[in-house]
């Protein structure tokens, strides 16, 4: 099985989380096809955390596992955090295949997202 995870910050307010809960939605019905399933991870304040989605994906067989930081900037989650979270991942199911893509500010098109935004 070939997995998404659109790994987040995590915030107390329910109200974030659950905005970026209905993104991932949407992304995995323009995924369909690509992935059998796109779930969402938070890094911290909210559930389900990363570490424990990546073990629950493996656990229903999941053999491909791309992980997409839904971060603007590279601070230490996406530095250092999610890095490690991967590595100690991959030393505990050796099987499974690890992708980490460029976070969201890394994405070049981005600056077109933001002009389309201002400029309707």
């Amino acid at each position: 099985m070939k997995a998404l995870i659109i790994a987040a910050h995590g915030s107390r307010k329910n109200q974030s989380n659950l905005e970026v809960a209905k993104l991932v939605e949407r992304v995995s019905k323009k995924a369909k096809g690509s992935f059998e399933t796109v779930e969402l991870a938070f890094l911290q304040m909210a559930n389900p955390l990363l570490e424990n989605k990546i073990n629950e994906l493996v656990q229903k067989g999941a053999t491909k596992i791309v992980i997409f930081p839904f971060f603007i900037a590279s601070g230490s989650h996406v530095l250092f955090d999610i890095p490690e979270l991967i590595k100690q991942a991959q030393l505990t199911h050796n099987h499974v295949e690890f992708i980490l893509t460029r976070h969201l500010g890394k994405i070049e098109a981005i600056e077109d997202v933001i002009i389309h935004e201002v400029i309707k």
